[in-house]
């Protein structure tokens, strides 16, 4: 049964331990996870899993006994230890009521390991440096705990204060528990003000250790509230030792005035059985008359002083010698074994259970849905990206034909209308001139040109409402390929603004210098009167003399001299002028409004579309990156789950094969262990007797102790 029970402790550990490493790399990727995110509200739960495991396989490697000693404060724990170790060990087990287990093992030196929940560990060799350490940390924990009273809070260490102390592993050299491999596990004392409850302080062991030892002083065995919590502990063993602590010394009065001995020192039998028929609760008697229960009167500091003097056993109290002899039988029975085996198997169970459960909690769905909308939105950008690379390729000439056609027809229309009306109003010009004494340059520049830069500016006004009237419209009166009036939004660009800004961006008109009527003195025909014919007055010298230099015709010319010297000739030499004039100024002005309107503000508009375009697209590249490095973060939480989720599946059917096949061998090796009745309730220091060969005919029944 040694053999089979060494190859499945090792088969057990290479099994379950490898998903340790995939706890290790959750854990890791939580704490590098933002605070308030989904990876980082993993961290706690992935490390309560990871020490729950740690601590499943290493005690199953090690083939570790792990006894657990409860007990009210003062009730004589810490000299159980002593006496069960046969060594010094109430310097760790008497900490100041700081509510976490002390882990007593043999080992080749004394040291102590301090475990925070976080998981870090600090070792230390000398006592008083543990000490200092605890008493520090004990006024930090109580710090934390009023924190989370103030706020209403339930305090759980692992979420509220993980630098809390766990646990303390306390190897001691030259132990008894060398040549048993048990483990005695310390818990923090009934009634103190800081601890969590039994269900947190020995979830650790649940189907994992192999009994309980409650420790409780022979004054206090009345007490209700002594027993309040150990129907939990029924609940969580299957075997229990309640260890009475009874002072041999303690002293009565007689009703003569003698000190004489108490009836806890001369029948300490009677005193459990007082408590059997009359304080016992119904679930314990229960247990007791299963034999999960096992009551010793022991006198605790007499059986400590012997075993740390290394006196033989044979030489302890009688009730010592009982329990240690029951214990050690239970630790080495076939019975323990099987337990050990069946709650190691149902523990990894339960621990891969919880594994895969948190594998798949809110915090993995959020993970994912993350990761489903991070890649969506990669994939978005990624189409955006081309429609930018193609957006700036795009021949935008026939975006621009609706708007330049509605502008050009309005262009021509008002340059046609407005040179009517220009070329009436000259010719009325000229015949005002001829009845008033003006100069030729009065009648160019001041009459005509103003006529001229008028009729421009109201090509151009006619021109401009039009492009207003075109622009305003939602698409801004362009036809722009499917999809990119949305990008150009997503880009920053009003198309409203732009073409308007586009036309700005031309400044003025660039219209020819000739802003009027051409009209060259020399040309004009004239008639000489007799005393120029008589004086041989040359056609140019009378010009000059009519009308001042040619460059500068600004002589005034009296209604009759313009008659007399011009004549109807003159007046149709100016109509013919201001006739040619006007017939060139409407093509002109017409092309200059088109090319205003047309290429030049086309050229402008596609500038700052294309410039829109490229400023964007290096924001959705930087957002590109922005998106890849937040994907590779959920990713790096988020893999590490997914790999979790995968290896503990795969773990729960190996771990089924290895029980089914411990089924079958321990059946074929130990057939009659599941039939073996219970034992009997020991309420006194006797010699320990063997189970009957059958079950007793009444089992709710307790037996009377023998009298020595």
């Amino acid at each position: 049964m040694l053999t089979q029970l060494g190859a499945y402790c090792q088969q057990f550990d290479s099994t379950l331990r490898p998903v340790l490493q995939d706890l290790a790399a959750v854990v890791a990727a939580a704490e590098l996870a933002a605070p308030g995110s989904p990876g980082r509200s993993l961290h706690p739960p992935m490390v309560e899993l990871q020490h729950q495991l740690r601590v499943l396989c290493d005690k199953v490697v090690e083939q570790q006994a792990y006894v657990l000693i409860f007990g009210p404060l003062k009730s004589g724990k810490s000299t159980l230890m002593n006496a069960i170790a046969g060594a010094y060990v109430s310097e760790v087990s008497s900490l100041p009521a700081y509510p976490c287990l002390v882990f007593v093992s043999a080992g080749p030196r004394r040291e102590y390991v301090v475990t925070s929940y976080a998981g870090n560990a600090t070792t230390f060799q000398d006592g008083q440096a543990l000490h200092l350490h605890i008493d520090r940390a004990h006024g930090e924990l109580a710090a934390a705990i009023r924190r989370a009273e103030q706020n209403g809070l339930t305090f759980d260490p692992q979420e509220h204060f993980p630098q809390a102390i766990r646990r303390v592993d306390v190897r001691v050299p030259g132990s008894e528990l060398a040549s048993t491999g048990a483990v005695l596990v310390d818990t923090p004392g009934l009634y103190t003000r800081m601890r969590f409850g039994y269900d947190r302080m020995t979830r650790d062991f649940r189907n994992a250790a192999a009994c309980a030892i409650f420790v409780v002083k022979s004054d206090t065995l009345f007490l209700e509230q002594v027993f309040a919590e150990f129907e939990q502990l029924l609940d969580l063993f299957s075997r229990i030792f309640l260890v009475v602590n009874v002072d041999s010394h303690k002293r009565d009065v007689s009703p003569e005035g003698k000190l004489v001995p108490s009836l806890e020192q001369s029948r300490p039998e009677a005193v459990l059985k007082a408590f059997e028929e009359l304080a016992m609760s119904a679930p314990l008697q229960r247990a007791a008359a299963e034999g999960r229960v096992r009551m010793y009167p022991v006198d605790l500091l007499h059986a400590a002083s012997s075993c740390l003097q290394k006196a033989p056993l044979s030489e302890a109290p009688a009730g010592f010698q009982s329990f240690r002899n029951d214990l050690a039988a239970f630790l080495a029975s076939s019975e323990y074994m099987a337990s050990f085996l069946r709650d190691s198997l149902q523990r990894g169970n339960t621990l891969l259970a919880e594994l895969l459960q948190r594998s798949n909690a809110n915090e993995r769905v959020a993970l994912e849905e993350q990761l489903a909308d991070l890649d969506e939105q990669i994939a978005w950008l990624a189409a955006e990206h081309k429609r930018l690379q193609h957006a700036l390729t795009l021949d935008w000439s026939a975006a621009f034909a609706r708007l330049t056609r509605d502008v050009d027809a309005e262009i021509e229309r008002a340059a046609r209308d407005h040179g009517a009306k220009l070329l009436r109003t000259l010719g009325a010009s000229i015949d005002t001139w001829f009845l008033s004494s003006h100069s030729l340059e009065w009648l160019v520049q001041g009459q005509w040109t103003p006529l001229v830069r008028d009729y421009r500016d109201e090509v151009l006004a006619a021109g401009r409402r039009a492009f207003d009237q075109g622009t305003q419209q939602l698409d801004a009166g362009l036809d722009l390929p499917a999809g990119i009036p949305e990008l150009a939004r997503r880009a920053g660009l009003d198309l409203q603004q732009l073409v308007q800004h586009a036309l700005a961006a031309l400044g003025a008109v660039g219209w020819p210098k000739t802003t009027t009527v051409p009209v060259q003195v020399d040309q004009i025909p004239i008639k000489r009167g007799v005393l120029d014919v008589v004086t041989f007055r040359s056609h140019d010298r009378v010009r000059e003399r009519l009308f001042g230099p040619s460059n500068k015709p600004d002589v005034k010319i009296p209604g009759k001299d313009k008659a007399k010297h011009l004549g109807d000739a003159g007046r149709l030499h100016l109509h013919q002028c201001v006739a040619q004039f006007r017939g060139a100024l409407m093509p002109e002005t017409v092309a200059i409004m088109r090319e205003y309107f047309g290429p030049g503000f086309f050229a402008k508009a596609t500038e700052r579309l294309r410039q829109g375009f490229t400023d964007h697209l290096p924001r959705v590249e930087q957002k590109q990156h922005e998106l890849a490095a937040a994907r590779t973060q959920v990713l790096q939480q988020l893999q590490p789950v997914r790999t979790l989720e995968q290896t503990g599946r795969q773990l729960v059917t190996q771990l089924a094969e290895l029980g089914r096949a411990f089924d079958h061998d321990l059946a074929q090796a130990q057939p009659a262990a599941a039939s073996a009745p219970a034992k009997d309730v020991v309420i006194q220091p006797a010699t320990r007797r063997d189970k009957p060969t059958q079950a007793p005919t009444n089992r709710g029944a307790t037996r009377r102790p023998e009298r020595t």
